[in-house]
């Protein structure tokens, strides 16, 4: 299979949910992650809009996404993340609740 992707992909297979509107958000699975790119499941990829907000559970991240093609259940989506790669990149996190 011809890659298309300009840097590599990394294997994630977390919990996060995508903030459909203000009210609402649906759970999902973050299956892989590249710098500037991530693939995401679903029940129905359908309602997510093609501007969405990605939360990343096991890394408190938000991703601001752009859905560039869809599948029944899978959204394959543009980050807002530069080329030089997510891992050396400050993320935006959330602070811990206060118990």
């Amino acid at each position: 299979m011809f890659e298309r992707r300009s840097t590599p992909r990394t294997l994630l297979n977390e919990t996060g949910s995508i903030s459909v509107d203000e009210h609402r958000s649906l759970p999902c699975i973050v299956y892989d992650r590249s710098a500037g790119g991530v693939r995401v499941a679903l029940p129905d990829a359908d309602i997510v809009p093609d501007r969405f907000v990605l939360s990343i559970d096991a890394s408190n991240e938000f991703l601001i996404c752009q859905a560039v093609w869809r599948k029944a259940e899978e959204i394959g989506a543009m980050t807002d993340e530069p080329e030089v790669g997510w891992s050396t990149r400050p993320s935006i996190r959330r602070e811990p609740e206060p118990a």
